[in-house]
């Protein structure tokens, strides 16, 4: 998939990440799909993800997402690394512990932008409400992927 596709399907899965947002806040829950799709496509990425395109996708979800400037950027490049240089590690993990680090992952993220933009209104509510639903999310996600896998596991 070329890199303006990739940019195409993140850029729908982050405005449905920002609608979604404006609805799960009232209940003291985010959901960080944008992070979460390209830490999916990261991880099931047969080649590794340079960091430049991690670096410039991250600059760009800055732009549209009204967040700090290099808010994404940062962490896009750390999970690029993470995942690139622990896949063959992955590889060996089941789905339950695969699940677990992606939702723990954005449980990070939103922990992380949580301190970053509310530093005198953090909510500890909100960081554990999320990283339950994160999880199981995940989980969600990996339970569509097993069973529905012509649904799910296209090549990225």
């Amino acid at each position: 998939m070329s890199f303006i596709k990739r940019l195409l399907f993140l850029s729908v899965i982050n405005f449905i990440d920002q609608t979604m947002s404006n609805f799960l806040s009232e209940f003291f829950i985010i959901i960080p799909l944008t992070f979460l799709s390209y830490c999916f496509y990261v991880y099931r990425s047969d080649k590794n993800i340079s960091a430049l395109e991690a670096f410039l996708l991250g600059l760009f979800f800055d732009l549209i997402s009204s967040s700090y400037f290099g808010l994404n950027t940062i962490f896009f490049c750390l999970v690029a690394y993470y995942l690139n240089s622990n896949a063959n590690s992955f590889k060996l993990f089941s789905y339950l512990q695969v699940c677990i680090f992606f939702g723990l992952s954005a449980s990070a993220y939103v922990g992380f932008t949580q301190l970053v933009l509310n530093l005198y209104n953090f909510s500890y509510l909100t960081l554990f409400l999320s990283s339950i639903v994160n999880i199981i999310f995940c989980f969600i996600i990996a339970f569509i992927a097993a069973y529905f896998p012509k649904s799910i596991n296209m090549k990225l």
